[in-house]
């Protein structure tokens, strides 16, 4: 029987309630972010007809795959990018970025939701996380291998496989205590990705020492064979335009200006267009909508274009906009003095927007403009969280229309529609010829989850409830996706060890398969026709 709390519950009802019900359910409305699917389905749709409701159905799943669509490109287009930038200015390597940058970027949406939740864990917290693991670090790891397989340091295979395998066995070990979690067994769990973090900086650092003293010393035929294989794990594979910054410009500084925006906004690959067949016509028209949209809500400096990419109208423009619309995420509802919290903040950049204007030009961009790649990063970090939570919304009104169960659909669905940022960036990012982070973020990224969604939220509790222990439990799924966790974990580190760390496609088929093998496990679970794991 549903719980009559969740929305799953809707079935149990007639269909005359069931409008009603979807209003003012919390679950049903918790899970909806600027659109209500849920109302649309039962509230403007007949679904006592088939007909009626096979087509909703299908009507979500098609805006589902645009909104997917939309999230790829600005991954591709502008998340990469970005990460290029800030990843090349903080002169970190792939394996250390992909400890630190990509995976708080990735898991940033998670941190914001968590810290909105006032760090509060839910029941499914502990499954949530397991599934995630198994998607970024199984299914997603798997992936990457396929898309561009890569030779891994066997040193940084061992560290992130440590720091992971740690992070899962530990909170399965303190969610099965009987006596429940006190504050002194709660405590170390945050301090796993903090550690795992510093560990990669020093490992960056050492590496980088290294290098330095076998440079300074008159070196041996090993030692040089030696440094050539070290040199390449401090690189990264930019290919940076250089831009004469001290040179006298002549002319006008707002020479073609409305001609630099509407290029930059409204490119289009009219050659493609015009060789294309008439499916690939179709794709770039439909497409075009949401890459204009993309440049003009998200900046970006990349240092493989001429000028960086710079257009000075586009950058005054979002100099107004992203701030505003970040500001109406973040503290939507508030107010200062009556005033709506982001009107102030567009009242005070249009000044700022105003006096850039008067000082730079459309022909260079300015020195300053480098570092719009922190503005650029937190667009597409609120852009993402805003697209992820509407395919979350969508996954969760079509599991919820199917008569899935929760703990079913947050395994599956809800970890798909979590996670599928990750997805597109790691795919993008080794497509791009950057393998390495991609596969190091499958490590760091559960971590980084767990770190936020688990870790963070039981040390709170534990001490608000101190000296009694907290109760939590890993639910009816929990304990069969942690177990399938670990020895998917087994089965990655098998195949590095047998291919001697060269991370071949044949590696990639198995975890896709593995994690396959595992879907089947819980459709069964699912029909009732075998029993998880601790029940």
């Amino acid at each position: 029987m549903l719980n009559e709390d969740t929305c799953g519950a809707i079935h149990n009802l007639p269909e005359t309630q069931r409008c009603r019900f979807v209003e003012t359910n919390q679950d049903c409305l918790s899970n909806m972010n600027l659109i209500n699917y849920l109302s649309w389905h039962y509230c403007k749709v007949d679904v006592r007809s088939s007909f009626n409701a096979f087509w909703s159905g299908l009507g979500m799943t098609l805006i589902l795959i645009y909104v997917f669509w939309m999230m790829q490109l600005a991954v591709h287009h502008y998340f990469c990018p970005t990460l290029k930038v800030i990843t090349d200015a903080f002169r970190l390597n792939e394996s250390t970025a992909g400890v630190t940058v990509l995976a708080i970027a990735n898991g940033s949406p998670d941190l914001f939701t968590a810290i909105a939740s006032r760090l509060q864990s839910s029941k499914y917290a502990f499954l949530s996380c397991m599934s995630q693991t198994m998607f970024l670090h199984i299914f997603v790891a798997g992936m990457v291998i396929l898309t561009k397989p890569f030779n891994y340091e066997p040193n940084y295979y061992m560290r992130d496989f440590g720091f992971l395998f740690l992070n899962t066995a530990y909170m399965d070990y303190i969610h099965k205590r009987p006596q429940g979690i006190n504050w002194v067994s709660a405590l170390p769990s945050p301090f796993i990705f903090v550690g795992y973090v510093v560990v990669a900086v020093i490992d960056q650092h050492l590496l980088m020492a290294r290098i330095r003293k076998l440079e300074r010393k008159r070196i041996t035929l090993n030692e040089a064979l030696q440094l050539e294989e070290l040199k390449p794990q401090t690189q990264l594979p930019l290919k940076r335009q250089e831009i004469d910054w001290t040179s006298k410009h002549q002319g006008k500084r707002n020479r073609r200006i409305f001609r630099q925006f509407w290029n930059t906004v409204a490119e289009f690959d009219t050659d493609r267009f015009r060789r294309g067949t008439l499916m690939v016509k179709v794709y770039l028209v439909v497409k075009q909508p949401i890459d204009m949209v993309l440049r003009i809500l998200i900046p970006v400096v990349d240092m493989e274009k001429p000028l960086y990419g710079w257009s000075k109208l586009l950058f005054n423009l979002q100099l107004i906009l992203v701030p505003t619309y970040i500001a109406y995420i973040i503290v939507r509802g508030y107010n200062i003095a009556g005033i709506a919290a982001y009107l102030l903040i567009l009242m005070t950049m249009v000044p700022v927007s105003i006096l850039i204007f008067f000082v730079t030009r459309t022909d260079t961009p300015p020195k300053f403009f480098r570092f719009t790649s922190g503005m650029g990063f937190l667009a597409t970090i609120f852009l993402i969280f805003c697209l992820t939570t509407e395919v979350n919304a969508m996954f969760f009104t079509l599991a919820t229309i199917l008569k899935v169960s929760q703990e079913f659909s947050l395994a599956t669905a809800v970890c798909w529609a979590l996670s599928s940022n990750d997805l597109v960036a790691n795919l993008s990012l080794a497509r791009q010829g950057w393998p390495r982070m991609a596969f190091t973020a499958t490590f760091s990224a559960p971590v980084f989850g767990s770190f936020v969604f688990l870790a963070l939220p039981l040390v709170v509790q534990s001490f608000v409830n101190a000296p009694k222990n907290i109760s939590v439990s890993e639910g009816g799924f929990g304990e069969t996706v942690c177990i399938f966790v670990e020895v998917g974990m087994c089965f990655s580190m098998l195949s590095a060890l047998t291919t001697n760390f060269n991370m071949r496609r044949a590696c990639g088929f198995l975890l896709v398969f593995y994690y396959i093998f595992f879907l089947g496990v819980l459709i069964l679970l699912e029909k009732g026709v075998i029993h998880a794991y601790g029940v």
